[in-house]
């Protein structure tokens, strides 16, 4: 509600109150207030030894209840949300390779980071909000994976094998 009311003022007396103001916590809560907020959700494509995808039984999801491990962001570095995430919600121990997208999602307003990894330890440990893991072949997903899932899965691995052919070519030359 207020920032509909800040946004309604000239940028340039907004600029002109902020430099003159006095009040530093009363700024950068006026500025806080003014600004569109968003979620930060961190996701992982993450494969075990022999290249099979690890998907999550969420209970809270009862129409498309397996999906990619994930969760929101705290106040942390995306990768270190993603590593506290999993263990938290399965005992699981990952490595993560890289960001390969960032997806701008409406609802609810976030930002979806979703990085590639592995698995690399642990044993699974069901939580209040993972019920069952899984490891799968690409393209034999259960019932229940969103069809957006499956595509951003199937892109990061067609990814992989591009990549490894490319490394391929490069050692021929």
């Amino acid at each position: 509600m207020l920032a509909k009311w800040i946004n309604r003022i000239p940028r340039d007396w907004l600029v002109w109150m902020y430099k003159h103001m006095p009040l530093e916590r009363v700024k950068n809560w006026a500025v806080r207030r003014s600004q569109h907020s968003f979620l930060v959700a961190v996701l992982g494509v993450f494969t075990n030894e022999k290249g099979e995808v690890l998907l999550l039984r969420h209970s809270y999801r009862e129409q498309e209840p397996w999906g990619i491990p994930g969760g929101w962001m705290e106040l942390e570095q995306p990768e270190q949300g993603l590593q506290r995430e999993i263990r938290e919600e399965t005992g699981l121990e990952v490595h993560i390779h890289r960001l390969e997208r960032a997806i701008q999602r409406s609802d609810p307003n976030c930002v979806d980071l979703i990085f590639s990894g592995e698995v690399r330890a642990g044993t699974f440990v069901a939580s209040s909000e993972i019920t069952e893991i899984m490891y799968c072949q690409a393209g034999d997903w259960p019932e229940g994976l969103p069809q957006s899932q499956q595509w951003i899965i199937q892109g990061i691995l067609d990814g992989r094998k591009k990549q490894a052919q490319a490394g391929e070519e490069m050692e021929r030359i």
